[in-house]
């Protein structure tokens, strides 16, 4: 991104000066100066096109140089098409909004709405969560889900980036248009057909379950679910959250040995 600071994407979009994180790197706040307004702009960098190299006799090598990826290219195409298709996805509360997607200068462009937010790295590099505000943050990151999957799309792109903390306390998820602009650069088909948009047995439509192997849990603390850390709750023994909650209530006599049964999670 800080080869483009101060550049004019698509003669709208103004870029700061230079990049202050590293962050900003691939997604940094841009001026729109049709509307006047500030807005969010994430860059995803098309891979090159490499022709084969071929040796002469004479044992010298030659190739042609290596040429940037044009809006034409059938996947720059798909990819567009793929972010294009992610935008669709009706406004919601817990959802970033994408206004415009195009290709320019070597990279594909995702412009959103600017959202008065942390990202949830931010947050937790500071310090860790207390057990209620994970779980109010995973509740939000679970809706903004459904969502997503009763209009047949799997996210499959969750970070500690990608969800944002507003200063509202609200969450938003993002990286939806730019997780499918990259899984259709590398040839996989992320646009949901219409049959993954109608409801299954249990009300929800598409995808049940987020594929990727940590899904919302390691967003709020930061760990894999079969890890023995802080945030790992072992079966059969309270959650130790370091704020006087460890031991729990006393025991009902009346319950077994083994000690009672979890309660299911409501919906």
């Amino acid at each position: 991104m800080d080869d483009y600071a101060g550049r004019v994407l698509a003669d709208r979009y103004r870029l700061p000066l230079p990049p202050s994180d590293a962050y900003e790197l691939v997604e940094t706040r841009a001026f729109d100066t049709y509307s006047g307004q500030e807005v969010l702009v994430r860059q995803v960098p098309l891979p090159e096109i490499v022709d084969a190299e071929f040796v002469e006799g004479d044992g010298r090598t030659s190739a042609a140089p290596r040429t940037a990826r044009r809006p034409a290219d059938p996947a720059v195409r798909r990819a567009i098409e793929a972010a294009q298709a992610a935008a669709q996805v009706p406004d919601h509360p817990r959802l970033d909004q994408v206004f415009d997607v195009f290709a320019e200068a070597g990279s594909l462009w995702i412009v959103s709405e600017l959202v008065a937010s942390r990202p949830l790295a931010a947050l937790l590099a500071e310090r860790p969560l207390n057990p209620y505000r994970a779980a109010e943050i995973g509740s939000d990151v679970l809706t903004a889900l459904r969502v997503l999957h009763a209009h047949g799309w799997t996210h499959r792109n969750i970070t500690v980036r990608t969800v944002l903390v507003c200063d509202d306390g609200r969450v938003v998820l993002t990286g939806l248009a730019a997780g499918a602009a990259e899984e259709a650069l590398c040839g996989y088909s992320t646009v949901p057909s219409p049959d993954d948009e109608e409801p299954d047995e249990e009300g929800f439509g598409g995808p049940a379950v987020e594929t990727g192997p940590t899904g919302p849990y390691v967003p709020p603390t930061g760990m894999l679910p079969a890890s023995r850390g802080p945030a790992a709750i072992e079966p059969g023994r309270p959650y130790d959250s370091g704020e006087g909650y460890a031991e729990g209530p006393a025991e009902d006599p009346a319950d077994p040995a083994e000690g009672r049964a979890p309660r299911p999670v409501p919906p």
